[in-house]
């Protein structure tokens, strides 16, 4: 029986870039997870949110503010990710006919950019939609979905260092395997970085919430666009640093998982 859709978090507080970065205040003591599930919990679409975090004793903290949020949490491998990843899957009961991927270092998703990509794959016979292949949204509003079937597919089949550190790379990589499709946005946002990995991304992050966060809890894609319009000093603080710099780094090391 399909249950709906279900939403894994990827978060973890180890970072070589930005330690604790999960946890660094933004607005009111609130960091970037909690943030995300609570811009996350205002999707029309995704039926269950589940956080996928690592048994890494540092990552404690982060199942203590699943506790106090009420959101679901599950601890796994911290270098298999597509393993953690199936394995929050598995948890949830294994049900799910569609998964949504996201990451805890995006504090300004927007519900309704999500909610669009969840909405093209239900519509479309593609086994895997994103946003992302090619970007045309800001750094910080990747989405995928994919079906089960593929998440099970990857998990069995994927061996590659870069195929178990990054979900879908076995997914989107196997168009063999798997039909793909993208949600392209009317505009070419993809230069603006609003995710979290550096410290300069702490700052401009920090000074949108602030600025935006008291008059509307649920300030979307536009009024991030618009506050940044009004002060590009903001906007141009972390703007040098290149997408995906992890993936590229792994990719480079690629080798197959013993």
């Amino acid at each position: 029986m399909n249950k709906g859709v279900l939403a894994i978090i990827q978060a973890r507080m180890g970072s070589s870039r930005l330690p604790g970065k999960m946890t660094l205040p933004l607005i009111h003591g609130k960091g970037a997870l909690e943030l995300m599930v609570e811009r996350v919990r205002r999707s029309k679409k995704i039926d269950k949110l589940i956080v996928a975090t690592t048994v890494n004793p540092s990552d404690e903290e982060l199942v203590e503010i699943c506790g106090k949020m009420n959101v679901d949490c599950f601890r796994g491998s911290e270098d298999d990710v597509l393993d953690r990843f199936y394995q929050a899957y598995a948890t949830a009961g294994m049900d799910f006919e569609t998964i949504v991927r996201l990451t805890g270092d995006c504090p300004l998703h927007d519900p309704a950019v999500i909610d669009k990509v969840i909405s093209e794959f239900l519509n479309s016979e593609s086994d895997y939609v994103s946003n992302v292949d090619p970007p045309t949204y800001p750094d910080g509003l990747d989405t995928e979905v994919f079906s089960s079937a593929a998440l099970v597919k990857a998990w069995f089949e994927a061996k590659m260092k870069s195929e178990r550190e990054h979900v879908t790379i076995f997914i989107r990589n196997r168009t063999d395997l798997f039909r793909k499709s993208n949600v392209r946005n009317s505009a070419d946002l993809s230069s603006y970085r609003w995710t979290l990995d550096e410290e300069s991304d702490y700052r401009m992050i920090k000074s949108v919430c602030e600025n935006l966060y008291d008059a509307r809890k649920d300030f979307g894609m536009d009024d991030v666009l618009e506050f940044l319009g009004k002060h590009p000093e903001i906007d141009a603080i972390n703007r040098k640093i290149a997408r995906n710099e992890g993936l590229l780094k792994t990719l480079n090391e690629d080798k197959k998982v013993k």
